[in-house]
């Protein structure tokens, strides 16, 4: 870690850093990189970026691109390039962090980051419940929404110093039952997905297109529940283009 403000929530660390090593050194000041993908202990932090990787956190913490403040890349010719800055708040120039983030190193190396930090949570408590309408629980923000197929149902965090009663409003609401110890729960649900093929759709038809990845014999589906990123061992074709989109691919190509 080349520089850490614990006032700011901001960091700057080296590519090469571990994920995991990077957030025992923050949580001595009681923070963390809100960033939990599967095999996290095996990565590197640029890894982590440049590949765009995430986990149940982004339900509440958003992607690796909206952690991003800054960034040092290598291009191909060698010429070091910076972006960005230090600042949550930084809206000089163009965000070159959010194009090298998840270009796979098209782009270039990533040598250091800049990143936002948020605090580790106080406490933590899960419900876990039948498939539901998420939507009936973003009054209570919680930090993560999964979905677990077969077997878990619904799994749904609470961090926060009260997560103990939004977990008793939520059982109100979806029903359920309510787990306090739960770390053990996330760690294996989060390497579920490990393996598995990324499969995107929109929030409000994560139920269908379950429904549609277990016609096509998926045996295993986890992910986002209420942002329509799921995670499944079957690969499904995008459903077809529509009118305007045949218009738009047909005039700039694919």
């Amino acid at each position: 870690m080349i520089d850490h403000r614990p006032g700011d929530l901001v960091c700057t660390v080296e590519a090469e850093v571990g994920l995991a090593e990077l957030n025992r050194e923050l949580a001595r000041e009681g923070q963390l990189l809100a960033l939990d993908p599967p095999g996290a202990e095996r990565l590197v932090v640029g890894e982590v970026f440049d590949r765009a990787l995430s986990g149940p956190l982004s339900h509440s913490h958003g992607e690796p691109r909206d952690l991003v403040l800054g960034l040092t890349v290598e291009l191909a010719d060698g010429t070091v390039a910076r972006s960005g800055g230090k600042v949550v708040k930084n809206v000089a120039g163009y965000d070159l962090g959010k194009l090298f983030t998840g270009a796979h190193g098209r782009l270039g190396r990533i040598r250091e980051l800049t990143v936002r930090l948020h605090p580790l949570p106080v406490a933590t408590c899960t419900v876990v419940t039948e498939p539901t309408d998420p939507r009936v629980l973003e009054p209570l923000a919680p930090a993560c929404v999964e979905l677990g197929w077969p077997g878990d149902g619904m799994l749904v965090r609470f961090a926060s110093p009260v997560a103990a009663g939004l977990a008793e409003r939520a059982l109100e609401l979806v029903g359920g039952r309510i787990l306090d110890d739960d770390d053990r729960l996330w760690e294996a649900h989060r390497e579920r997905a490990g393996g598995l093929a990324a499969v995107r759709c929109l929030p409000g038809e994560t139920a269908a297109t379950l429904g549609r990845l277990r016609a096509e014999g998926a045996t295993e589906v986890v992910g986002r529940w209420a942002r329509g990123r799921l995670f499944a061992d079957v690969e499904v074709a995008p459903p077809p283009l529509s009118a305007l989109e045949t218009r738009v691919v047909e005039a700039f190509g694919r």
